[in-house]
């Protein structure tokens, strides 16, 4: 059995651009096993990453997912995602919820097998190789924390992973009303669920060498990508600061010829990126 498991969880999005950069950066260099969580009318043959998983766990096609908390949940689950309406709590963070109760409840004992789970999405675009996981500690990329903590990235131990699941659990408590937050979202939930299970103070964050790349075809919940990567195959950014962070990141760590040459159209579009923002700051500074 390998020691860790990765789990792509959500909506198959991002092409086979991003795809190939999970294969290279994380599945070949961990060697580790995939794992495919998706709707069943997302399920798509055509698509690399579905033709040869390890696992392929498909929950069923709901018109409107809160029929899956209806059926699961009979606590405060509603009224909690009332007061997340128009943060992307009540859109898409009410959907990706399922996927970690889904597998939790029908997959712990697969998961249990592994030293480390890799739980992500789809649409990560890797940057440079995965960095190892460590028994002691919950991993997760620096930044994209909206006042939480970032939920689209992390490697648990396996010791920790039915506890990290458990948020669909936490927002079905009374308790999780009681939150006072002006801003409550993904991100708060999850630091708010991750402070209910004890597992807060397991986080430890790694600098970012990932983005959430997007084709302008796939269909979102939340946030519409609107900057377009030049020259790279109809690929976008769906949130700027990731991109930027992530190159940073590298360039601290890499020779710069050396990235130049193996990212050389991704290096120049950071480039692009950083001089409109220099420009923006300039312009407002002078008016």
């Amino acid at each position: 059995m390998n020691k860790y498991l990765i789990i792509l969880a959500g909506s198959p999005r991002g092409g086979e651009k991003t795809y190939s950069s999970l294969y290279k950066y994380v599945k070949n260099h961990l060697n580790a096993d995939l794992a495919l969580c998706t709707t069943e009318d997302m399920y798509d043959e055509s698509i690399s990453l579905f033709q040869s998983p390890d696992y392929l766990w498909l929950l069923k096609d709901y018109d409107n997912f809160f029929d899956y908390f209806n059926e699961n949940f009979d606590g405060s689950w509603k009224e909690y995602f009332e007061l997340g309406k128009g943060t992307g709590l009540y859109e898409s963070g009410s959907i990706h919820f399922i996927f970690k109760d889904f597998i939790l409840k029908n997959y712990l004992n697969i998961l249990e097998n592994y030293d480390f789970i890799i739980y992500s999405r789809f649409d990560q675009y890797y940057l440079d190789f995965h960095i190892n996981g460590d028994k002691n500690r919950i991993l997760i990329p620096e930044g994209e924390d909206y006042y939480g903590i970032c939920d689209r990235h992390a490697i648990i131990p396996k010791e920790y992973i039915s506890k990290f699941l458990k948020i669909c659990e936490y927002i079905n408590l009374e308790k999780s009303l009681e939150v006072n937050t002006e801003y409550l979202n993904c991100e708060t939930s999850f630091l708010n669920h991750l402070k209910h299970e004890g597992l807060l103070s397991f986080v430890e964050r790694y600098p970012r060498t990932q983005f959430t790349s997007a084709l302008s075809k796939d269909k979102t919940n939340w946030r519409i990508p609107i900057y377009k990567i030049y020259f790279f195959d109809k690929l976008m950014i769906k949130y700027p600061d990731e991109y930027i962070d992530s190159f940073k990141n590298l360039i601290r760590k890499t020779n710069i010829f050396k990235l130049i040459y193996f990212q050389n159209i991704l290096f120049l579009n950071y480039l692009y990126l950083e001089t409109r923002r220099f420009l923006g700051r300039l312009k407002s500074n002078i008016s």
